[in-house]
């Protein structure tokens, strides 16, 4: 019997093929066999991309995104979930087309064909690693009898990864052959651009051999990441790091509605398009919106990339939907505070246990009669407000960021800061200080912005060597401060988080940079629904956000026994173990790459209190007078310019005096 494994990569690729191809030659062949001569990486590598960025979109939108704390929408992953084919397709839609066209293209005599190809595999399979540890890798999509394949430990993985980029990188060559139309990487002219493909396999390199850097029970794995980073950093590999956004690792979407528009247009926009569903409809959750505790960076510190991350509340004919903020604002004319309400462009959503089990809610004084599920304390929500996902991340022809010149920047800043701490031999020629900006600026240029660059690296906590005091979310269990003064540890957080908020939506990024430094330290997710049955730390009312993923319940029927070794060997690997009554398959127990975690006693931390809802977060929106908002509130509406004062501030954001009845 076929390893089922097998058949699921060879079935996928024998319908792209069949399917590319013009025609078999019918001469003494089997119309039901696939031949190698018939295999053209000019034809099937294009619908593996296309392939691959479905499987990538796909478990960003009903995961990575929000185990990150990007962005908030219905999904809200349990243990008792199944992941199914999530995991399948990995290795069924895309992993098959690589392996069967790496039987063809061999590195001696097919150089830069094969160094794609195991670029593009090395890519895969560490995001299948890193979300849930051992995997098939050595005997996935290999022909084998007695229906089972065995797994591959985390360390092993990584180390193979390693390899592969490291041969890739000295097997790339810009001489040598080429795709005619690189769906990728292509050049001016449409064929590939191998020196991008070469950037993005060292830079792959140097961000799986950090992750790596944690892996203490597995030191022949620290050994070769440390190694590794060496190589990717000596003086002739550091030209092949990306240096510009251009060089970014980025797949896009075409905008033919039946062949090859994105999967988040098609699972999200399409439908509210096409008026086939409402945003004021439960279903509008399926519309991702930015997260609070996000939201809480962007607003500390007056963040110029909220608008590109962001949609504006609509002001159409049908209504003005922005959020009501009543608020207190210091009078200048008058020295006195006045009591005032006005509307605010954004409002992020909040996660969905607003009032969590245990929690007894106080009164705020200025909250007159505006709490109710559906509003926080001073902030009265009209219709649907919620700071939605910008549509350049999920249109027809969406563009789905692997790995960026601003993380590649943030990385050398940590490396610069870290390379004593693990006995890295390298000679970088910036500091860690300058490479910080260069990602701050990198991540600016790539969304496209111009103003409020300088003033946003001047505040404290985003200016080097320095701590900014955040906002609290709206019930005040976070506060986004960023203590990056004193020693290189807390020039860490400040790397950290600017890496954090770059790769905003590119949930996997952002969520495996968490496990690796707890540097977000965010609050767990309280449950609104069914809770998590296995391995759970806050006595089925809320737990920490998921270290990985469980395997798909198949395996367990047709691979039962390299299941459990797989099972044994994430156990085994993670610094904090967790068992449960579900074979050990725990999605709270951490990788090997991931950091310091200690999550006892999270129940005892949150399992009830008194909570005090604010408006911090939205309060002082243009300003802490109304002076000031009469000047900022310009940079929103220029439009009323020619009005003056509180009546400008009437026409542009509906500015109301609430009179004083005592």
């Amino acid at each position: 019997m076929k390893k089922y494994l097998y058949t699921l990569c060879t079935a996928a690729l024998l319908g792209l093929a069949t399917s590319c191809v013009d025609s078999f030659d019918a001469t003494n062949q089997n119309p039901n066999k696939l031949y190698l001569d018939e295999i053209d990486i000019q034809k099937i590598f294009p619908g593996t991309i296309y392939k691959s960025l479905d499987v990538l979109s796909e478990m960003n939108y009903n995961y990575y995104a929000y185990m990150a704390r990007y962005v908030v929408s219905w999904t809200s992953p349990q243990s008792s979930d199944n992941v199914g084919d999530r995991f399948y397709n990995f290795y069924k839609k895309v992993l098959g087309d690589v392996a069967i066209m790496e039987d063809k293209y061999a590195q001696d005599t097919d150089r830069n064909y094969w160094a794609i190809l195991i670029t593009w595999k090395a890519y895969l399979y560490s995001v299948l690693t890193g979300t849930w540890g051992p995997i098939p890798m050595d005997a996935a999509c290999k022909e084998t009898y007695g229906n089972v394949y065995y797994y591959n430990s985390e360390a092993e993985a990584y180390m193979q990864i390693l390899r592969w980029l490291d041969q890739a990188v000295e097997t790339f060559d810009p001489n040598g052959p080429k795709m005619l139309k690189d769906p990728f990487y292509p050049s001016a002219s449409g064929d590939s651009d191998i020196e991008k493909w070469r950037k993005f396999a060292n830079s792959l390199r140097l961000d799986v051999a950090i992750r790596m850097m944690n892996m203490k029970k597995s030191p022949e794995a620290i050994s070769m990441a440390r190694e590794q980073i060496e190589k990717a950093l000596n003086e002739t590999n550091r030209n092949y790091l990306f240096s510009s956004n251009n060089d970014n690792a980025a797949g896009r979407y075409g905008t033919d509605p039946n062949a090859d528009v994105s999967l988040y247009y098609n699972r999200i926009l399409k439908e509210f398009d096409l008026g086939t569903k409402l945003e004021t409809e439960i279903g509008g959750l399926t519309y991702p919106a930015m997260n609070e505790y996000f939201f809480c960076y962007m607003r500390s510190y007056k963040d110029p990339r909220l608008s590109r991350y962001a949609q504006t509340s609509r002001i159409n004919e049908t209504g003005d939907y922005r959020a009501v903020v009543r608020d207190s604002l210091w009078s200048e004319a008058e020295q006195k505070y006045v009591q005032v309400s006005y509307r605010i462009p954004f409002l992020p959503r909040f996660e969905l246990k607003q009032t969590p089990s245990g929690w007894i809610v106080g009164k705020d004084e200025h909250n007159n009669n505006l709490q109710s599920l559906y509003s926080t304390a001073s902030v009265s929500i009209e219709g649907y407000t919620y700071a939605l996902i910008q549509r350049d991340f999920i249109k027809q022809d969406a563009m789905v960021k692997l790995l960026t010149w601003a993380d590649v920047n943030f990385m050398l800043a940590e490396i610069q800061l870290r390379k004593d701490e693990w006995g890295v031999n390298v000679a970088l020629p910036q500091s860690a200080e300058q490479y910080y900006y260069n990602g701050i600026t990198a991540s600016m240029n790539e969304y496209s912005v111009t103003a409020g660059i300088s003033e946003y690296i001047e505040r404290n906590g985003v200016k080097w060597n320095t701590n900014g005091l955040g906002c609290r979310d709206y019930r005040a269990f976070y506060k986004a401060d960023i203590n990056g003064k004193g020693g290189y540890k807390n020039n860490l957080e400040q790397v950290w988080k600017q890496r954090y908020i770059a790769d905003y939506f590119n949930g996997f990024a952002g969520w495996t940079l968490e496990r690796r430094t707890r540097v977000m330290k965010y609050p767990p997710i309280f449950y609104n629904g069914t809770p998590n049955n296995y391995g759970t730390y806050g006595a089925n009312q809320f737990d920490p956000v998921p270290e990985r993923l469980q395997y798909p319940t198949d395996e367990r029927n047709w691979n039962m026994n390299y299941y459990r070794e797989a099972c044994r060997m994430l156990q085994s690997t993670s610094l904090v173990p967790r068992s449960d009554g579900n074979y050990n398959d725990n999605f709270f127990t951490p990788l090997g790459i991931g950091g310091p975690y200690n999550q006892e006693g999270l129940y005892e931390r949150w399992k009830g209190g008194q909570l005090m809802y604010n408006n911090e977060m939205v309060a002082h929106w243009y300003g802490d007078t109304i002076e000031e908002f009469v000047e900022n509130v310009l940079e929103d509406y220029p439009e009323y310019a020619s009005l003056q004062g509180e009546e400008r501030l009437a026409a542009s954001i509906k500015f109301v005096r609430i009179e004083d009845n005592k």
